[in-house]
């Protein structure tokens, strides 16, 4: 591959990060929007319940396809990646029509073991969403193969539009637990029916093995990889509801929801832009690839980190009511735990474009041997403690997968260096102008708008000053023909 093509590769790489981006921030926004509705019309415990019966079906959720659909974006070939995708498509719905079964008979298993009654009904429609999502998960991965986000954004934004209204409504009309629930359900269903509108693929029945086989290794090691993931964010939400109530996970959960909405997620987008694109590079470019894209997301995550670890509270009362400002400190913590997930799913981002998924799993496999006895042996002591176990660990690890990672790609910790210091930089000056303004004593809302235009103009300002030649090249992929090829040239620096 030459130069020319990869940086046409390069670019149309970050162009989809930036739609990706663009079209997140406004799905996230929406459903920020309707969180904060939703918790001034329901209770802490209707929030309990629903993470509750998520323990189970977020375990279930990394079985949904085997990897299958992630395997895909190793496919070269277009008629052989076709011919795949048939009878990825019909495993993944006959995998989903087991995992529904299970949720559903899972329901009175849970009711009894949380003395939770209504986990019976709820989890049998929750179950449901394995179909629904199913029906379109390799649309969503061909869609993200051939970088297509505008069709994946899209269909993203209906899944938003309709859980928000759907639950909204219901919240009003006092259907209390079952707006969450039904707004979730018809929310999948209306981004599977979008995905089959906006993707020209129609699936055929096909279960071929011969298809499946040279797949399931490599998609077996990110299920394998999903399940330790799932184990180690289910076992604080099973502790939690198990030890201190419903309560009690309710405020737990919009602890690590938040943060998780607003930075974990944004990785996760960046990750699946990136996995595709550095798959088709040689290996001798996918060093720089990884410390191009580890900058720019830290560029994005970083200041969303300080400004929630900083603003938890004063963000909390003000949006979502003084009834939840017990979930302040927690989500403080929290949001150090976030601050892992921009560096590390870059990480396994790189491992899985390598074909080394083996490399996620041996980090995993460690990580939830500590993570599961460290939170049983806290949780009676709060939900506090329960997230400092989380960070910790997800700082020790993202630690060591950033020491593999050096060996792997052939990296030097000054190269490593250059690609955090900027957003590391800028963020420290935003950090020290939010504490400023915490500081000063005024109440909850003064102190959030305060803090959203000084830290945002800080922050900016800061990093204009030491990666101006990086906000130069987002700027020019972001407005193709406002600015020279030379800006381009100027981010490889």
């Amino acid at each position: 591959m030459g130069d020319a093509e990869d940086d046409s590769l390069g670019t149309r790489t970050l162009r989809g990060m930036l739609w990706a981006y663009g079209s997140y921030v406004g799905g996230r926004l929406l459903v920020l929007l309707s969180t904060v509705v939703l918790a001034r019309l329901l209770t802490p415990a209707d929030f309990g319940i629903v993470a509750l019966a998520l323990v189970f079906t977020a375990f279930l959720e990394t079985l949904s396809d085997l990897g299958l659909t992630q395997a895909l974006m190793l496919v070269e070939d277009e008629e052989q990646l076709l011919r795949k995708a048939d009878s990825v498509w019909s495993a993944s719905v006959l995998i989903a029509l087991v995992l529904a079964a299970v949720v559903a008979a899972l329901g009175p298993v849970a009711s009894d073991f949380f003395h939770e009654p209504k986990l019976v009904a709820v989890m049998p429609v929750l179950g449901l969403n394995f179909l629904l999502r199913a029906l379109g998960s390799t649309h969503y991965a061909l869609a993200q193969k051939r970088l297509h986000f505008r069709a994946r954004a899209q269909a993203e934004l209906a899944d938003v539009l309709v859980r928000g209204g759907i639950g909204i409504a219901l919240a009003v009309a006092g259907a209390g637990v079952w707006s969450i629930v039904l707004g979730y359900t018809v929310g999948t269903l209306a981004m599977t029916a979008a995905l089959w509108l906006l993707v020209p693929w129609r699936p055929r029945i096909r279960l071929k093995l011969e298809d499946l086989s040279g797949m399931i290794a490599f998609g077996g090691a990110l299920t394998a990889v999903g399940i330790i993931g799932a184990v180690l964010g289910a076992t604080d939400d099973l502790i939690v509801g198990k030890v201190l109530g419903t309560t009690q996970l309710g405020l737990y959960n919009i602890a690590y929801r938040l943060p998780e909405l607003l930075i974990m997620n944004l990785s996760l987008v960046a990750g699946q832009v990136l996995f595709p694109a550095m798959a088709t590079l040689p290996r001798d470019s996918l060093p720089d690839a990884f410390l191009r894209a580890l900058r720019y997301t830290l560029i994005v995550g970083l200041p969303l980190t300080v400004g929630l670890g900083i603003l938890a509270e004063p963000f909390l009362v003000t949006t979502f009511g003084e009834k939840w400002r017990d979930a302040a400190e927690a989500m403080q913590v929290m949001a150090l735990w976030t601050l892992m997930a921009p560096i590390g799913i870059i990480i396994g981002t790189a491992y899985k474009s390598l074909g080394r998924a083996d490399i996620l799993l041996k980090l995993a496999i460690p990580q939830a041997v500590i993570l599961v006895p460290a939170i049983i042996l806290v949780a009676h002591h709060g939900i506090v403690l329960v997230a400092a176990c989380q960070a910790a660990v997800a700082l020790s690890f993202t630690c060591l997968a950033l020491v593999v990672a050096k060996r792997v790609l052939v990296l030097r910790w000054s190269d490593i260096w250059a690609a955090l210091w900027p957003p590391t930089t800028a963020a420290a000056a935003m950090a020290a102008a939010l504490l400023l303004i915490s500081s000063r004593g005024w109440n909850d809302v003064v102190t959030l708008i305060a803090a959203l235009l000084v830290g945002g103009l800080v922050y900016v300002v800061a990093l204009w000053l030491v990666a101006r030649e990086s906000i130069r090249y987002l700027l020019a992929t972001a407005f193709p023909g406002r600015a020279g090829d030379a800006l381009a040239g100027g981010a490889r620096r």
